[in-house]
Formats: C-alpha cells, structure tokens, sequence
C-alpha cells in the first residue's frame, strides 16, 4: 500500500469493500428465479425414464455453487448459470455422443424447453436461455447443462469426506466423467474411464477450504451440495473474488469474448489468499500474489492447473487464442495499479471517483447508499456464514447426496 493508513481509513476501506460486495450481489428476486428455474429443470431431467435406473441428479456448478455469482454490467446482459447433470453408472454402450444427445432428446422432446435451447449446440454443454419477461432483467438468464457420469461408489466417497481430513487425493475421488464435443473418441469410446475428467464438487470444497472454514462444517457442506437458500452473508474470499470478476467484467465490458475467465480469477484468488478476516487486507494480498501459483508445462507455456484435477490447466486455451493470455496478464496488471490507486487516494472525494472509474459509476453510488443505510440503522457486519455452530453429520451428508429433493434445500 502507498501509504500508512490510520485505524479510521483502514475501517471505512473496509465499509466501502464489504458494501461494495454487496451490491455485486445477485438479488432475492434473481436468486429464486434461478433456483425455481434449476428446480423444474432439474426435476425435468432426473424423471427422464431413459436415465431413470442411474439415479441421475442436476446440482448448480460454478460461480452460482460457490457463491461468488454477480450482476453483470449491463442490467440487459444474461447471467450464466452452470448446472451438472449426473448419473451414477451408465449404459455401457453408450459414448459421450450417446449420453449427450439422450439429454438433447429430452430437452427438445418438451413443450417447455424445446423453444429455449441455444440453437448451437456446446462443445460440452446444452444451453437453455430463459426469456419469459425480456423487459424484465431479473427474469433473463441461461443455464448450461453439463451431462456427466459418476461411478457406482461416488456417494460413498462423498460422505466419507466428512470424517477425513482434506486432501487432494481424497477430493479427486469424487470427480466425474463429461462429454466433449472435440475429444477424438466422442462418438466411439464406450469407457468412462477414458472420457475428460471433472470434478465440480471438489472444487467446490476446495474452495471452501482455501475460505478457511474448516471450523464450520455447515458452510463445508453447503459447498457440496446445493441448499435453496440466499444468503447475504460472504466470506472474505466469496467477496474478494466478486471484488475481482467486476474490475475485470468492466475493463473488458467491450472484448467479451477474450475476457480473463472467471475460474482462473477465482482458482488464483482462492490460493493467493492467506485467510485474512480483513476483507481490505485480503484483498490487497491477493493481488499482490495472484501470479505467483502459476507455472509453467515443458513446452514454457502457463499453467494454471485444477486444485483438484491435475489433468486440467484453466489456461489450456491461451496458446491457441495468444490474445486472451495477453489480456490476463494486462489485467493483472490494471487491478494491482487500480487498487494501489484507491489506497492513495487524498480524500473521499477522490477516492469515490477511483473506485467509480474501476468498478462502476452506478454500482459505487449504490454502494454508498448502501453504507449510509447500515451506519444509520447501525447493524453488525458479522460474517455470520463463518460463525454457525450447526453440525452437518454423515449420515444426514448421505441422506442429501442420495435424495433428488434435498438438492432443493427440501
């Protein structure tokens, strides 16, 4: 930090971050939505009599999972939601081609969501956008849906998680298997073994370790499986990594298509922090120390590998498309000056003006207001997320991995 900041500046940095994080945040109305809209998807998709016998299950992947989701610039711009259609086992006929067309089959064979698939087909995924109230921001999303198979001992594993301690070997037994499109034995190989390797829920643990929340073995659990259930209250990290996507979703808000993505912010975010309960001390951290976990492959090409995956590196795409690599690394380089630029700033005034230019006019001013309302009404800022005392134990980790309805927070 350029400068020495008394306790009180220290204090309403911290005031201006953690409401700043707060209005990234989606709202009530868009929670719901979403979840009512996985929700009938979800139960959609598990009564398919084709996947029936495979106990197949839709669970939200990504940053809905994770709980660092955030509104996008343009109040017209969709959210994106990742969802994971798994099952347990399969047919051992079936290729990758196979299982995701059988998913395709049944989306297009419904009054309901044949008109909203995306008319080009994922390379991974099928896409739904949700258009009922096209004037209404609220109500415009799209929602990936990820086939995958899970061998025969994944709940197993999934329940003995919560009596070991974590590790990366223990986590990558929970990982499934994708279709891909572009894998050379997409329409041919039978063996799941072969198939690209995933693991959405062990990432989503990771990152709830790397949140330091090994005292609280509820917001462990959250992390694993989906609760229907919004919550105001983020860990530090949740927030920094919002902080983050919304620096980088405003200086590329005109070069969308080669924007840094979100999972490498959030995996070199998630390892560059130290578990800071200050959210300005974190955050001035991690960004001091986003790079330093990348690495480089034999070929000197950057690495920046899956927590709990080693086969995968997030930035498997920078040597074919040079220019998103370059705009990470200009990025890297804009947050750490924009962020020093806000420590150094002589007053509020222009310190307000810094933080406008970086992050949004709009979204600064409703920070603000934000702010006076809690300092007038004087309500705690406790994480109280990072606080519970309930005990999540595994036989009710087993009841929530092996019932449809549970993922629903029923």
């Amino acid at each position: 930090m350029g400068r020495i900041l008394s306790k009180e500046q220290k204090e309403e940095f911290k005031d201006i971050l953690e409401t700043l994080g707060e209005s990234l945040d989606i709202t009530q109305t868009q929670y719901d939505n979403l979840t009512r809209s996985y929700k009938a998807v979800g139960e959609f998709l598990q009564n398919d009599p084709v996947f029936e016998q495979y106990k197949p299950i839709v669970s939200p992947q990504g940053s809905l999972r994770l709980g660092t989701i955030i509104q996008p610039i343009n109040p017209n711009d969709d959210l994106d939601v990742d969802l994971v259609y798994r099952l347990t086992e399969k047919d051992p006929r079936w290729t990758q081609k196979d299982l995701k067309e059988k998913v395709g089959a049944r989306l297009k064979g419904s009054d309901r969501y044949a008109s909203m698939i995306e008319k080009k087909e994922g390379r991974r995924c099928w896409t739904l956008l949700y258009r009922d109230n096209s004037d209404n921001p609220q109500e415009k999303y799209h929602m990936d849906i990820l086939p995958s198979v899970a061998d025969g001992k994944y709940t197993e594993r999934m329940i003995r998680l919560f009596s070991e301690s974590f590790s990366a070997q223990t986590v990558d037994q929970i990982s499934i298997r994708i279709t891909d499109k572009e894998a050379k034995d997409y329409a041919t190989s039978t063996r799941q073994e072969e198939w690209l390797k995933s693991n959405p829920d062990g990432y989503a643990l990771w990152f709830a370790n790397r949140c330091k929340a090994d005292e609280s073995v509820k917001l462990m659990a959250e992390a694993i499986v989906p609760i229907e259930k919004y919550n105001k209250e983020k860990t530090v990290l949740q927030r920094i990594v919002q902080i983050l996507k919304r620096h980088r979703d405003m200086m590329f808000r005109y070069d969308k298509d080669d924007k840094p993505i979100s999972i490498i912010i959030t995996t070199l975010a998630a390892r560059a922090y130290k578990g800071e309960k200050d959210l300005l001390e974190g955050l001035v951290n991690v960004v001091d120390n986003l790079e330093k976990s990348i690495t480089k492959n034999e070929k000197g090409e950057d690495v920046v590998s899956n927590p709990v995956n080693h086969e995968e590196n997030f930035a498997d795409k920078w040597p074919t498309h040079p220019r998103r690599r370059e705009n990470f690394y200009q990025w890297l380089a804009a947050v750490k000056k924009d962020v020093y630029e806000i420590f150094d700033g002589a007053n509020k005034i222009q310190i307000q003006n810094t933080m406008g230019r970086i992050f949004g006019k709009d979204m600064i001013t409703k920070a603000s207001s934000l702010l006076v309302e809690r300092r007038k009404s004087k309500l705690a800022t406790g994480a109280t997320l990072l606080t519970s005392t309930r005990k999540v134990t595994a036989s009710t980790v087993g009841r929530i991995v092996n019932t449809a309805n549970t993922f629903y927070g029923k």
